[in-house]
């Protein structure tokens, strides 16, 4: 959604839903089709295809872990790091925030029920459906 709203710099660390991979030679590739009928199968080697996303018990790509490090360390004092509807308890992206707050950046929750535990953790704890909160909080000042 980000990078169909024209954002530039976008990372998606837990994969995209609108790509494929191979299981065999994982190389991702654009691919918004609904497969109902048969488990479709890699056109360069016959593996079988898969979402391009990060399912549990997988490990997110250390490369894009590195690129988010850079980005907070670079960003520092300035950096807001915003979480959204998640509830903080799988790492290594639940993480993210104490090392957000660690470069000197600020963190935001937006979350309809976030637990105490988790909120606590947080600079800023906006409380409701992000539908309705994310739009305000973006909004020009008037």
């Amino acid at each position: 959604l980000h990078a169909r709203a024209g954002s530039q710099r976008v990372l998606a660390i837990h994969g995209e839903l609108f790509k494929s991979r191979c299981e065999r030679c994982a190389v991702p590739f654009d691919d918004a089709k609904t497969y109902f009928d048969a488990l479709p199968t890699c056109a360069q080697c016959g593996g079988a295809v898969r979402p391009h996303i990060v399912w549990f018990g997988e490990q997110l790509d250390p490369a894009h872990l590195r690129e988010v490090e850079r980005f907070m360390t670079r960003a520092g004092p300035k950096l807001v790091f915003l979480a959204v509807g998640t509830s903080g308890l799988v790492y290594p992206a639940a993480g993210l925030v104490e090392r957000a707050k660690a470069v000197g950046g600020r963190a935001w929750l937006v979350d309809a029920a976030p637990s105490d535990e988790h909120a606590a953790r947080f600079d800023e704890v906006l409380v409701g459906k992000s539908g309705e909160l994310l739009p305000e909080l973006f909004a020009p000042a008037r």
